[in-house]
């Protein structure tokens, strides 16, 4: 699972502005970015009249576009779906997942402060790696301003991108299942071994497994009408 970083901030402070200059500076370095935002008012991408609207109007629960440069998912869901969940969408696509409008969420948090927006903070310090603000504050959390941003991808690559160590995930029934830093390490050894043994298969950088237990179907028949 790639590393997972949250901008957060106040409303107004520029989360959308700053992940727009540090994708970038992350890319140049040849590094893979994701981009996860939080909506809590929705949003809508399959207009009226297309066909992705008329597929899900005619209901289809996952609408996929498709073209050489471009991939899309439309998918119905019930609920809000967890950042975990989200993030195992992304797979082995990136090297790191920056979010925005996941404050609550238990991920290291970059927080973004104006001046102008007032003093309040949203997080406590160990929530936080880095604090991008206008004015110099009184906090241990290391800091730099908005014009860093140079900088501040520095850190992101030294703390989240560099010596990055094999991982292990579990899903059961979609839901993460946490497991302990020895098992996550034993789990990857293990599956990395075995896999990298099989014909075929030149050097592993991820694999992904899944198992579905099927549960047999019972038959059942219906006797005639006239049957007593």
């Amino acid at each position: 699972m790639p590393p997972i970083v949250s901008i957060v901030g106040l409303s107004g402070v520029g989360k959308t502005t700053l992940l727009e200059r540090l994708i970038p500076e992350i890319r140049k370095r040849s590094y893979r970015v994701a981009i996860i935002k939080h909506d809590v008012h929705g949003f809508e991408i399959d207009k009226p009249g297309k066909d992705s609207w008329r597929f899900t109007q005619a209901g289809s629960d996952i609408m996929i576009l498709s073209s050489p440069d471009k991939l899309a998912m439309i998918k119905k869901v019930d609920r809000d779906s967890t950042l975990p969940e989200l993030v195992r969408l992304v797979g082995d696509s990136a090297d790191i997942i920056l979010t925005e409008g996941f404050k609550q969420r238990e991920a290291p948090k970059i927080e973004i402060h104006r001046k102008i927006v007032g003093k309040e903070l949203l997080c406590r310090p160990d929530e936080l790696v880095a604090l991008v603000t206008d004015e110099p504050l009184d906090s241990p959390v290391w800091q730099c301003s908005p014009e860093e941003i140079s900088k501040l991808a520095d850190l992101i690559e030294r703390t989240f991108l560099t010596n990055q160590k094999d991982e292990a995930s579990l899903f059961v029934n979609g839901a993460p299942i946490p497991m302990a830093p020895f098992l996550q390490d034993l789990v990857a050894k293990t599956m990395m071994g075995m896999v990298s043994a099989l014909k075929g298969v030149d050097e592993v950088q991820s694999l992904e497994l899944s198992l579905k237990q099927t549960l047999p179907r019972i038959n059942h028949i219906k006797g005639d009408k006239d049957d007593k």
